[in-house]
C-alpha cells in the first residue's frame, strides 16, 4: 500500500525520537492501521470498546491525581501518579497537547503493575491506539482488560 505524503508524515511520527525518545511502535513492524485492526477485532471478541478501556484508565488516572503523586487506594487497586515537566502532540497529527502524566496502577490481589500516560488514554479512546508491540508503553487489550477486571 502506497502512503500519501500525509500517511507517511504521520507514520513518522510514531518513530523514535520524532515524538518520544523510544517512539510509539518498538518493534512492530506493521503499519499502525493494522495494529489498530488488530488490537480492535481483539477488544470486540471481548465485548469491549476502547472507550470502554479509556474510560476505566481515566478513572485510574483521575483517582491518582487525588495522591498529589503519593501512592492512592481505589477499590482492588493502588495508583501513583507523576506529573512530568511538558506536554506530547497526538501522533495521529491532531492539534493539542496531552500533559505528561504518567500513572502506575498495581492489582492488590496479584500484584502486577502498568504503567500508562495521559496520551495513551487518548491515543487508546480516540485512535483505538494501543502502541506497537515492544513499545515500552505497549498496553496488550486482552491483557489490559483483564487486568482492569481486578
Amino acid at each position: 500500500m502506497k502512503l500519501t505524503p500525509g500517511e507517511q508524515k504521520i507514520q513518522g511520527n510514531f518513530l523514535p525520537g520524532v515524538i518520544t525518545r523510544d517512539g510509539f511502535l518498538g518493534s512492530d513492524s506493521r503499519h499502525i492501521h493494522d495494529i489498530v485492526l488488530e488490537d480492535a477485532r481483539t477488544l470486540e471478541r471481548m465485548g469491549l470498546s476502547p472507550g470502554d478501556i479509556a474510560d476505566r484508565l481515566q478513572f485510574f488516572l483521575d483517582e491518582g491525581k487525588k495522591g498529589l503523586e503519593s501512592p492512592v487506594s481505589s477499590g482492588a487497586f493502588t495508583v501513583q501518579v507523576e506529573w512530568h515537566k511538558g506536554a506530547l502532540p497526538c501522533p495521529f497529527g491532531e492539534s493539542g497537547l496531552h500533559q505528561k502524566i504518567m500513572a502506575r496502577l498495581c492489582s492488590k490481589r496479584t500484584g502486577q503493575c502498568i504503567r500508562f500516560s495521559q496520551l495513551n488514554i487518548h491515543l487508546i479512546r480516540k485512535h483505538g491506539f494501543f502502541e506497537g508491540k515492544g513499545s515500552p508503553l505497549r498496553l496488550d487489550p486482552q491483557e489490559l482488560a483483564v487486568f482492569l477486571k481486578g
